[in-house]
């Protein structure tokens, strides 16, 4: 039986500011609240996924990707989360890396290596690429809907996320609702 429940959350525009580049890890700043949301959800047994980039996104280099979870892990280790709640899609520690977006195809593979009940999972993005993905698998969808995130994408093909917040505060007062 499937019980374990996910957050599955895009790294940039959502947990990170999203200035439309890969930048300098150096140079990566959380988005106000952040860190307080993922020690919020991972203390309501939530098991926290991110990914680094989108299906339709430009790869970026493995050298980049291993520097920047590296970077995300020890912040988020630093401010109190257990390594243990924490995982990425992309795994690049060791020879072979294991490249992966959020898609609905290898979301259902994390269901059975977690075992996961998708219907008490959420996906978190400031795209509606993000909702789409969530609606597709059966769980629950928050679109952060704030101006400042990406705001030079245009999201067409409108569906109804679950909830619409403008940070991550808002966010985390919804899932804790329905938990």
């Amino acid at each position: 039986m499937n019980n374990s429940k996910a957050i599955f959350l895009d790294l940039f525009g959502t947990l990170i500011e999203d200035h439309g580049f890969f930048e300098k890890v150096a140079d990566i700043n959380f988005k106000k609240g952040a860190l307080e949301f993922l020690k919020k959800v991972q203390s309501a047994g939530f098991i926290i996924i991110i990914s680094i980039f989108r299906e339709d996104d430009d790869v970026p280099e493995m050298k980049y990707i291993k520097s920047l979870q590296n970077k995300i892990l020890k912040v988020l280790v630093e401010h109190g989360l257990s390594k243990n709640s924490v995982h990425f899609l992309s795994h690049v520690d060791s020879e072979q890396p294991d490249l992966h977006p959020l898609t609905p195809v290898f979301i259902r593979s994390l269901e059975k290596k977690y075992k996961l009940d998708l219907s008490k999972s959420l996906i978190i993005g400031d795209l509606m690429k993000d909702v789409k993905i969530g609606k597709s698998i059966g769980s629950k969808t928050i679109l952060l809907s704030s101006p400042d995130d990406s705001p030079w994408i245009q999201d067409v093909d409108w569906i109804e996320p679950d909830f619409m917040v403008e940070n991550l505060k808002e966010a985390a007062s919804k899932i804790m609702n329905i938990c």
